[in-house]
């Protein structure tokens, strides 16, 4: 069975995602990291791991490492990407950085491709223009006090 076929649930972009960035941290993935990373208990990780392998998106032996299959790897470097851009977006409108991680986190499963795309063209924009970055000043001023000072820049 493909991975084409099958429904990629919330979860298991979670649990994807908590394994690369373990991954690329620690450079092994374990069951326990795994629940602390996300909050569970091990035997849930044993349970979600097993489900992986059958999707053939993890390889996996009893008590040893996990380790991230191609098709695996591709949708938790797919989620990991659309996380970063979502807490770049939230962190350049100003939102608190624990604020901006836990709701890129909410966020990453259920926007669409094309918003998602146009966030990455105005985070990209943002980037490459530098006078965005006085423009988003006087955004973030007027979210938080509903008043723009008066200067010349804008």
């Amino acid at each position: 069975m493909s991975v084409n076929h099958m429904k990629i649930t919330r979860s298991v972009e979670d649990y994807l995602e908590a394994m690369y960035s373990l991954e690329l941290e620690q450079g092994t993935i374990r069951v326990k990291d795994v629940a602390e990373t996300l909050g569970v208990k091990p035997p849930s990780v044993v349970e979600a791991v097993k489900k992986l392998s059958k999707m053939n998106m993890v390889s996996y032996e009893r008590y040893g490492t996990i380790k991230l299959k191609e098709d695996g790897l591709k949708i938790a470097k797919e989620v990991n990407s659309r996380h970063q851009l979502l807490k770049n977006f939230l962190l350049i409108m100003g939102v608190d950085g624990e604020i901006a991680e836990k709701d890129a986190c909410a966020m990453e499963h259920v926007m669409d491709v094309s918003t998602i795309s146009k966030l990455r063209k105005f985070v990209e924009f943002n980037n490459i223009f530098p006078n965005t970055y006085k423009f988003m000043e006087k955004f973030r001023e007027y979210a938080e006090k509903d008043t723009i000072s008066s200067s010349d820049d804008h």
